[in-house]
């Protein structure tokens, strides 16, 4: 699939930012950003450090409130919502830094995402789960070939291994669709072709990503269309190839 272009889908929009700005002191981090994400899609997100696109997703994911603008899902407007609020709605995310709870098993983390009320993450956990989701946690488990160690304590697992693992747990309440945050940053390259194989079979199964990403190699694999971002603005946009190629982007990257 890496050798074929993709295309972007003929879709329904699934998320829309529209013109969201974010400053922090005098600081602007955000200045009226858009973005629209079709519906089985991979959209690529890159640009230089600063550029504002973990500020982005922490507005989508309802971290930071949103100075201007408005975002939504699905067509319901989700602004200004609590994270869980957003994540009920259908939105999930992974971190740049892969997240687990280290004294965990592999099960017991992805455990923890499944929809819960007023009880604590861990006590979702010890309150026991239904055979539907134990049979969905371990078929994910297994999907992210993580299924070997899947009793063993979160903690033990490599940097990669983590983010396989973070990437099936966004994926217990089988969101409409999912922010990954540098999914290959800090990866041993012997497991990036695992991490982005797997992105690309969720996605041929029907699953929306976001992807942020500085391996251009990696966003040429994935992506079906690309937003590049420079100072907290849109630059361009486009299919892969002819956003990477652009002189706008090559210079916010490289400079003159």
């Amino acid at each position: 699939m890496s050798e074929t272009q993709r295309v972007r889908p003929e879709a329904p929009t699934v998320l829309e930012v529209e013109d969201v700005h974010k400053s922090f002191g005098g600081l602007v981090a955000l200045d009226g950003v858009d973005i629209d994400v079709r519906e089985g899609e991979i959209v690529g997100l890159i640009g230089p450090n600063g550029a504002g696109k973990s500020t982005l997703f922490n507005c989508i994911m309802g971290v930071y409130r949103t100075d201007e603008g408005r975002i939504w899902i699905r067509g319901d407007d989700i602004t200004g919502e609590y994270t869980s609020q957003i994540v009920r709605s259908g939105v999930s995310r992974t971190f740049q830094m892969a997240r687990v709870f280290p004294e965990l098993t592999v099960r017991e983390n992805v455990l923890v995402n499944q929809a819960h009320d007023d009880e604590s993450l861990v006590g979702t956990v010890l309150s026991g789960s239904d055979e539907e989701t134990v049979r969905r946690v371990e078929e994910l488990v297994d999907f992210v070939d993580l299924d070997h160690l899947i009793d063993e304590p979160a903690g033990d697992l490599s940097t990669g291994q983590k983010k396989l693992l973070n990437i099936a747990s966004t994926l217990v309440r089988d969101p409409d669709v999912v922010l990954l945050d540098e999914p290959t940053a800090g990866v041993n390259p012997a497991l990036v072709d695992d991490i982005t194989d797997s992105i690309l079979e969720l996605n041929e199964e029907g699953r929306t990503f976001v992807v942020i990403e500085h391996d251009m190699d990696v966003i040429r694999k994935v992506s079906d269309y690309v937003y590049a971002l420079a100072n907290g603005s849109n630059l361009t946009s486009g299919p892969p190839e002819a956003v990477l190629s652009t002189d706008a982007v090559l210079e916010s990257y490289f400079g003159e």
